[in-house]
């Protein structure tokens, strides 16, 4: 058969800090001719379960969720509900297993935006599943080579994210996978995955740092961002935000 062009770490709207519509990636992925896609909204599975809802039978959306620990992110993947920020890193990979999820390190030593476990990754190496070796917002190559050599020398599967919050670089990493069916096969798949690695374009970058620099000054989010976004995050934690009436 042939391979799955899948793209793991995206976030739509439902998301603080990203502006895509679920329609508008069911375009971005349709253009590029990706047949799978695994949406890790910030700590919600909502947008994920919107595209799946809307997604044809020519893309497979995987429910995933970008956790905030005390300590830097985590990912669930094959997720029933979603998962309480907030938690330590160990007792988020717990929940993650607890329903029968995939515990995913994201960008484990990222630094710019802080978002890394760093050496926290010691606290769950019983529980890890996959270590992200390339994620397409590192600017330098510094914190994928770290990721990578972690994975190897630990024996983690391997995935690649784009980590993509705008812009129309969708696929600026993937992988080609064989088919799978659930949790277990997807690992099993990802052992023999062709990965395609890469970054956003420089327009990508100076977009997020606009838009960090407003979050730093404390201003609105820029328009379309976060539009179905029902948390907010934020240095002290994670809180609800008011329900919006369209």
């Amino acid at each position: 058969m042939a391979p799955l062009k899948t793209v793991f770490h995206v976030h739509t709207d439902h998301s603080d800090d990203s502006c895509h519509s679920v329609e508008r990636l069911l375009e971005l992925a349709r253009h590029a001719g990706i047949h799978c896609i695994a949406v890790t909204d910030h700590d919600t599975i909502s947008g994920a379960r919107e595209l799946a809802a809307k997604a044809g039978a020519d893309l497979r959306v995987i429910v995933g969720q970008e956790i905030s620990t005390r300590h830097g992110h985590l990912i669930g993947l094959f997720l029933h509900e979603g998962v309480r920020p907030d938690m330590s890193v160990r007792q988020t990979a717990q929940a993650i297993k607890r329903q029968g999820g995939l515990v995913v390190v994201p960008h484990p030593f990222n630094t710019f935006f802080g978002c890394g476990i760093r050496d926290k990754v010691s606290d769950i190496l019983d529980l890890i599943d996959i270590v992200e070796v390339c994620n397409a917002q590192n600017l330098l190559p510094f914190p994928n080579r770290k990721a990578e050599k972690l994975a190897r020398q630990s024996g983690y599967p391997e995935i690649v994210g784009t980590d993509t919050h705008h812009g129309h670089s969708l696929d600026a990493c993937y992988q080609l996978m064989e088919p799978f069916d659930g949790p277990a096969a997807f690992v099993e798949s990802l052992k023999r995955a062709t990965f395609v690695k890469g970054r956003h374009p420089l327009s990508y970058f100076v977009l997020s740092a606009q838009l960090v620099l407003r979050q730093k000054l404390c201003l609105p989010a820029a328009e379309g961002y976060g539009r179905k976004c029902t948390v907010r995050r934020t240095k002290s934690g994670v809180f609800p935000l008011p329900v919006r009436n369209e």
